[in-house]
């Protein structure tokens, strides 16, 4: 198959969180993110600005640059799959995704979900 140059500017992805539950139990949430495509510099650049996040936090020292959340926001264009309680959609918004990237977790795993799609997709070059 041939390599097309022109890429669409967004692909979607299986995003899993997982929602720490009373009793040590955990709830399963699924939606579908559809991700921008980054340019491979700015991927990198981001990529690499992740990493040094996790390495501060797991030594315990102050994070600096950008925070997840603001790598998620750059990545994530919009969603399927998320409702409200009355199981309507919700609309991508600049207030929904700020309300999104809130909630514990969800940032870091978009983030982490992302390398991870362009990871698999190396893989299998």
């Amino acid at each position: 198959m041939a390599f097309i140059l022109e890429q669409s500017p967004t692909f979607s992805w299986p995003i899993v969180i997982r929602e720490t539950q009373d009793g040590g139990r955990v709830r399963t949430h699924q939606f579908t993110a559809i991700f921008r495509r980054l340019p491979q510099s700015r991927m990198e650049e981001v990529q690499l600005q992740y990493q040094a996040i996790k390495v501060a936090a797991q030594r315990g020292e102050p994070i600096e640059g950008i925070p997840t959340r603001a790598i998620a926001d750059e990545i994530i264009d919009g969603w399927e799959g998320i409702t409200t309680p009355d199981g309507l959609p919700v609309e991508v918004t600049l207030e929904s995704r700020a309300k999104l990237l809130e909630v514990a977790t969800v940032a870091d795993v978009l983030v982490t979900t992302y390398f991870e799609a362009h990871d698999k997709a190396r893989a299998k070059n």
